[in-house]
């Protein structure tokens, strides 16, 4: 594994917390909010939701796809530096750290499935039952569940080097 680094994990840190930002501003005002589109598997509430948005929020989630295809790499690089080069895995847990930096290159190929599948959706007609909605659904949610499962690891780790700091210090 390669060797810890404060700057790379630094940078990649700012950069993905300022492409997340980029990101989601222009879409947190939709209400229902967009995860919740995500996670829609029925094709009425589907559609239902893009309806409730009106045309400015379909405008605005349109749109928002230039950049989420980008983002996608940037999360994925983002979670290979922190778990590969975050200092946060001994030498003896090479492996943990392997798949931990997995995780998020993982979900980025189903977030990218995912956003062909709702790009698919959007260019068809209004209203239609469609597969694509439960699989755009179902990458989502595989997405989100390697994110969290990411974010677990990742935060447990951080405690624990909390933790050893503190034995450490006194």
């Amino acid at each position: 594994m390669n060797r810890p680094s404060r700057l790379a994990t630094l940078v990649a840190t700012l950069i993905f917390i300022v492409s997340q930002g980029y990101l989601g501003y222009p879409l947190h005002h939709l209400r229902p909010n967009i995860l919740v589109l995500q996670l829609t598997f029925d094709a009425d509430r589907y559609w239902a939701i893009l309806a409730a948005w009106g045309d400015a929020g379909m405008s605005a989630y349109r749109a928002h796809f230039s950049h989420d295809f980008i983002h996608a790499f940037v999360y994925a690089a983002f979670g290979y530096v922190v778990a590969t080069r975050g200092g946060l895995f001994a030498p003896e847990a090479q492996r943990a750290a392997r798949r931990t930096a997995a995780l998020l290159p993982v979900a980025a190929l189903f977030d990218l499935a995912e956003n062909l599948l709702q790009l698919h959706l959007l260019a068809g007609p209004v209203g239609a039952a469609s597969l694509a909605i439960p699989l755009s659904a179902l990458c989502s949610t595989v997405k989100w569940g390697l994110a969290a499962g990411f974010a677990g690891v990742i935060g447990w780790r951080v405690l624990g080097k909390c933790a050893q700091i503190g034995r450490v210090s006194q």
